[in-house]
């Protein structure tokens, strides 16, 4: 494996790697069952606009829904059988590629390093670079707590590309946040939420059977997503170390289920998975919890919320630790929904 330090520490959460066939996939998460690791697949090689003047690569995922995602597992599973994997721990097919067919690794923090060490005339990386060092300038966050992730990271990105951008830790991905929030209001970047968040809303309305009214309600409370001269840009959370071990926890279904209950915390709602600490009317759940990472962010305390999604026991260590509503199962596709009363 180049490129990397070990599997213990070197791949994390939105860092990417390469295998042997030239498929390019963005890790998902910090917990990976033993010799594997959790990802979804993004680029292969192909006469696409993405790439680096010596390989081109085409985008497989267009739209990060849980349809699409049932489509690329069943690509892979026809072409690269051995990539996907029947995870006991959630009781579903998951893309999880062997690290011995791993031949490159992509570090977030190591690419945005070497992005910040030297010069350079792209626009797009010369941009990514100016709002890295607004946002550790404005939020006090130290520049070694930033990554890049997104199409930059291996290289392979265009004129046309977004920013995509990672903070390592819960109190600094909320200062930044917090940062983006007061370069907002002086114009220096226009947030999602606070400016246009038609675009969001028209994307969410082709996923989400729920108004237009609704969606915007949600769209509004979008703190992580902008434009900064003129590029889209994003930025999501990485823990500073996995919550727990891998087999620690095992869910179990209880079918699916509509829940109504309050926001309570939020910190942990732009991470992977994206999970919200709720108090129900009855009860039943502790927490809504997305795989959808479009739904990441998209409440905030003290919010009374309508969720549909599936019902499911989390046991730590065969202990019941809690209940959540998952949004982002492949039984709800197309049927999972949050909305804020």
């Amino acid at each position: 494996m180049q490129e990397s330090e070990g599997h213990d520490g070197s791949v994390r959460d939105h860092d990417y790697f390469e295998t042997t066939d030239g498929w390019i996939f963005l890790v998902l998460g910090d917990v990976h069952p033993a010799g594997r690791v959790w990802s979804l697949l993004k680029y292969v090689p192909g006469n696409g606009i993405w790439g680096n003047g010596e390989k081109k690569f085409i985008r497989v995922i267009r739209q990060y829904t849980v349809s699409e995602l049932l489509k690329i597992i069943n690509f892979v599973e026809e072409r690269q059988p051995g990539y996907v994997f029947h995870d006991p721990t959630v009781g579903a097919k998951v893309i999880a590629p062997p690290i011995s067919s791993i031949t490159r690794v992509y570090s977030s923090k190591r690419r945005l390093k070497e992005l910040l060490s030297r010069p350079t005339n792209n626009r797009l990386e010369r941009l990514l670079v100016s709002l890295v060092e607004r946002l550790t300038e404005v939020s006090g966050v130290p520049i070694d707590h930033f990554g890049v992730t997104g199409s930059i990271l291996p290289a392979i990105h265009h004129q046309d590309s977004d920013i995509d951008l990672v903070v390592y830790g819960t109190d600094n991905l909320w200062r930044v946040l917090e940062a983006l929030k007061e370069l907002h209001r002086e114009g220096e970047v226009a947030l999602l939420g606070g400016s246009d968040p038609e675009g969001w809303v028209i994307r969410a309305s082709s996923r989400y059977p729920v108004s237009t009214h609704d969606l915007r309600r949600l769209a509004s409370n979008v703190i992580n997503k902008g434009v900064f001269s003129g590029v889209p840009f994003s930025v999501h959370g990485v823990r500073e170390a996995p919550v727990y071990k891998y087999g620690e926890v095992v869910y179990s279904t209880l079918g699916m289920a509509k829940v109504r209950g309050r926001v309570v915390d939020v910190r942990e709602s732009l991470f992977t998975p994206a999970v919200y600490f709720v108090e129900d009317e009855g009860g039943s759940i502790d927490r809504i919890v997305c795989y959808d990472m479009m739904l990441a962010g998209v409440l905030r305390e003290g919010d009374l919320v309508e969720a549909y999604g599936k019902l499911e026991v989390a046991r730590r260590n065969g202990e019941e630790a809690w209940r959540q509503i998952l949004i982002g199962s492949y039984e709800g596709a197309g049927r999972e929904y949050i909305r804020i009363l």
